[in-house]
């Protein structure tokens, strides 16, 4: 017998299907061309526009009532471009710091409350911190979290800092006010550590890598405090530093 495939959400194809057939006309496509194409009644048509319009995944002219796609699928498609971009830029850092350092390397972005790892790279002879590609992270999670509030506009920082801070570990700053002169800190030296902040055990370097496709993205270390002791630790981040520099100066 046949594995099964798992789960099919019938409105999410439909809602791709709908896209796609609109990208292809040159015309735009009304709600009876699209139920006809799509086989499905003009009423289930009709509610799937109504949702993709509203997300801006559609646009609807209001005198030929037909839909082109909206800005949102552009938005979309300049960030896939710029992060693509990104990831080939930092590829050749990320391998030099992981072979160096022993340590394994992240590349993340900040999108809407968390971190979202983008490329990854680990020791492959040693035990290391593992986090692979589409991993997500909580916003305020140790030195990169640190190093994406820092770039934030102060009134942003103060609405997020004002929400309270998650007690990871025993170590985690959850005071407000020592946590904005941790923010100063960075601002001023251009990078972020964390020891035992986010999880026990584990300590890290990150450093701002801009802002990518709309999306602020970072490069960052972590690995086990037992080999990140300070002197190593402040090693790490002149490392880490220095590759994040190369690899804003490659994506300019």
């Amino acid at each position: 017998m046949a594995a099964s495939s798992g789960y099919r959400a019938p409105s999410v194809g439909r809602a791709l299907k709908i896209l796609e057939l609109v990208a292809e006309s040159q015309q735009g496509l009304g709600i009876s061309e699209l139920s006809r194409r799509l086989k499905i009644s003009k009423g289930t048509v009709f509610g799937l526009c109504n949702q993709l319009e509203a997300s801006g995944a559609l646009t609807r002219d209001a005198a030929s009532k037909r839909y082109g796609l909206g800005p949102l699928v552009a938005t979309l498609a300049r960030r896939g471009f710029a992060q693509a971009a990104l990831k080939d830029a930092a590829a050749p850092e990320m391998t030099r710091l992981c072979g160096l350092l022993d340590e394994s390397v992240f590349l993340g972005v900040m999108g809407r409350n968390e971190i979202m790892v983008l490329e990854a790279r680990q020791p492959p002879e040693s035990i290391s911190i593992s986090a692979g590609p589409g991993t997500r992270l909580p916003l305020l999670a140790g030195a990169v979290g640190k190093v994406f509030l820092a770039g934030l506009p102060p009134a942003q920082v103060e609405e997020i800092l004002a929400r309270g801070l998650p007690a990871h570990t025993p170590h985690s700053v959850t005071d407000p006010g020592q946590y904005a002169k941790q923010l100063d800190l960075v601002r001023k030296e251009g990078y972020a550590v964390e020891q035992d902040e986010f999880l026990r055990g584990l300590w890290g370097v990150a450093a701002s890598l801009g802002v990518s496709g709309g999306l602020p993205a970072a490069l960052y270390v972590v690995g086990f405090s037992g080999s990140l002791q300070p002197g190593r630790l402040e090693q790490v981040a002149a490392e880490v530093l220095a590759s994040a520099r190369r690899i804003q100066k490659n994506l300019a």
